[in-house]
């Protein structure tokens, strides 16, 4: 890995899921500092599990509704008004989210192909 990618925040993301695909699709647009690489999830990890969507930043991984505040607070700007999330209680908001994670084939639908990044993404992803 490159010393400019070293220093990047990886998201993980499960490429097959249209509601995950969709937000990397914001995530692309928002990043405007393009702090963020992506990868879809390795097949190690089953896509059923709620780890839809999960956050690397060096030697820490964030997972549930921490990787969504993850993001945000990378984001900055106007996201970081969603981050009065964090008044609710944690386990309440990693309810929520893998209640989401579990019901997304169902609610949003599955890719019959893997997310593809456009060209002028296509470097941010590994």
């Amino acid at each position: 890995m490159n010393e400019g990618r070293s220093k990047k925040i990886i998201i993980q993301f499960d490429g097959d899921c249209i509601l995950c695909s969709s937000v990397v699709r914001f995530i692309l647009k928002a990043d405007r500092k393009r702090k963020f690489l992506f990868q879809t999830i390795p097949q190690t990890i089953d896509k059923k599990s709620p780890e839809s969507i999960l956050v690397i930043d060096g030697d820490k991984i964030y997972k549930y509704s921490d990787a969504v505040l993850k993001i945000f607070s990378e984001l900055g700007g106007i996201y970081r008004i969603l981050l009065l999330v964090r008044i609710i209680p944690q386990k309440w908001r990693d309810n929520i989210y893998k209640w989401i994670a579990r019901n997304r084939y169902g609610w949003f639908g599955k890719r019959q192909t893997c997310f593809v990044p456009n060209k002028n993404d296509q470097e941010r992803f590994i």
